[in-house]
């Protein structure tokens, strides 16, 4: 489902969603995992997944005629969705929300790369240690280690860990102004 405000413009910064699909990267290919649109849904992760992996996953929300919705940079510039622990999500940013998953078959991250705990912050590494990080990267003309954009480029990313087997469902909300823009239907994973 996706926000019923038939008024909402480009200015208020709503999403206007017709679908959605999870994608893993894959070297320089996106392999697609789940896709929902106009009545049509494929769905790999009922197929079985492997206990005991993670994945660093993308959401990507699609047009009427299930094509990917371009991002406005504008409408996310300055916004690391893997900054936001927890609830503190200003009112103008939209970011997703991952629900109803049994959590001792899956855990769920939203912001993937960004959010890892006790991994160390990108400015606080050394050029070496930024380098070698997945979700950092190092900018020679400032000399210093920033968090990663790439995935603000290309949508929401959150990561999935396998931790036991069973079969479990999930959905993704894109929550904006306090309300959702677009709600998933209920996404079945089966751990084995």
């Amino acid at each position: 489902s996706s926000c019923d405000d038939t008024d909402a413009t480009e200015q208020d910064g709503h999403t206007d969603a017709d679908g959605m699909e999870i994608v893993e990267m894959v070297g320089e290919e996106e392999g697609l995992l789940y896709s929902e649109c106009q009545g049509e849904m494929l769905n790999n992760f009922a197929a079985g997944i492997p206990s005991g992996n993670e994945w660093d996953l993308t959401v990507h929300f699609l047009n009427d005629e299930c094509e990917e919705l371009e991002h406005d940079d504008d409408d996310h510039e300055g916004h690391d969705h893997g900054d936001d622990h927890g609830d503190d999500h200003g009112d103008d940013e939209p970011y997703l929300e991952i629900t109803g998953y049994d959590s001792s078959i899956i855990s769920i991250t939203v912001g993937g790369h960004d959010d890892h705990g006790d991994e160390e912050h990108c400015d606080e590494l050394s050029q070496t240690e930024c380098e070698a990080s997945d979700h950092c990267e190092w900018h020679a003309d400032d000399m210093a280690c920033e968090e990663s954009d790439h995935d603000e480029e290309h949508g929401y990313t959150f990561e999935l860990e396998s931790l036991s087997a069973g079969t479990t469902t999930f959905t993704v909300t894109l929550m904006h102004q306090g309300h959702s823009d677009y709600t998933s239907q209920e996404i079945t994973i089966t751990v084995e």
